[in-house]
């Protein structure tokens, strides 16, 4: 006889920073990245489950600046214990805000913000106690079930299977072309103190567009001994090796706001609450032989 359960978190607001990247530096050098839980700011809240993976000692940010993400684990020992799980899981997710805001963000180059929201089944130990640091690849994190994700080389990888994947929601933002404002007329102009301001308009942007989702997972049959539920980002506008491309030609050079302006990308990144509901029952001995022989071993 299966009986009712729900568990459910919340992920915090967090401010992203890539810093002023000055004039032909196309690289941040001083990024930030933190929770926002001052209330008096726009997407701020004070409560939440999750921490950041350091992917350095003491570091929330990859090197280049462009990763980083935040995890909680959901301790589920007690389904260990009485040889059951949850059936019928279905899973909800709630965001303060259906888009991230650039706040005082100018000069993007071209690229996309990519967020990957995970519900994984197993421990992936990313507290930084736990194993090597930068073993979860954030980087891939969208590639959830296609490849694994943690220690991708070694013998104890895990989350590229697909039943390993009980939720996976990719999205794709950029900046919304339609809420550019150009200098000097509609916004001032941000050079810095070694640019040009005359050499090229600073584009100010006013907001981001999501222009794709994807969503995947086999949230099936939910087993412990728990979950690593996880949001990831790439900030790939935060790089402007782009701007520096051209054709070569005699003729061809690098994008004037790379040559002659600043750049920054601020994101601010709303708070997300899930809710993960099923019926727990007994594991069939065909469920735990499939399913523990996978999960837990790795665990």
């Amino acid at each position: 006889m299966g009986v009712p359960r729900m568990i459910q978190g919340q992920f915090g607001a967090i401010n992203y920073d890539s810093g002023v990247l000055d004039p032909g530096i196309d690289i941040p050098t001083a990024a930030t990245v933190a929770f926002n839980e001052s209330l008096s700011t726009y997407f701020g809240v004070r409560r939440h489950n999750d921490v950041f993976y350091e992917q350095t000692p003491g570091g929330a940010l990859a090197p280049g600046a462009l990763h980083f993400m935040t995890y909680q684990y959901v301790d589920l020992r007690d389904l260990l214990e009485e040889k059951a799980c949850m059936d019928d899981v279905v899973i909800n997710v709630q965001r303060l805000n259906e888009l991230p805001f650039p706040n005082l963000s100018y000069n993007l180059p071209p690229g996309n913000i990519v967020e990957t929201f995970l519900v994984l089944l197993g421990d992936y130990n990313l507290d930084a106690g736990n194993g090597p640091m930068a073993n979860f690849s954030v980087a891939n994190a969208s590639k959830a079930g296609f490849v694994p994700l943690n220690d991708p080389t070694g013998t104890d990888s895990q989350g590229g299977l697909p039943f390993e994947v009980l939720y996976r929601e990719v999205r794709n933002y950029q900046q919304d072309p339609s809420q550019n404002f150009l200098s000097p007329d509609q916004v001032g102009s941000q050079a810095g103190p070694s640019g040009d301001a005359a050499q090229a308009p600073t584009r100010f942007v006013g907001n981001y567009k999501m222009v794709s989702r994807t969503i995947g997972g086999y949230p099936d049959l939910l087993v412990g001994p728990g979950l690593t539920i996880v949001r990831a980002w790439s900030v790939y506008t935060a790089q402007r090796t782009s701007q520096s491309l051209n054709g070569g030609g005699p003729s061809d050079a690098p994008a004037d706001e790379l040559t002659f302006l600043s750049m920054r990308n601020q994101l601010e990144i709303p708070a997300l609450q899930y809710n993960i509901v099923g019926t727990q029952r007994p594991l069939t001995a065909t469920e735990t032989a499939t399913y523990y022989s996978n999960i837990l071993m790795k665990s």
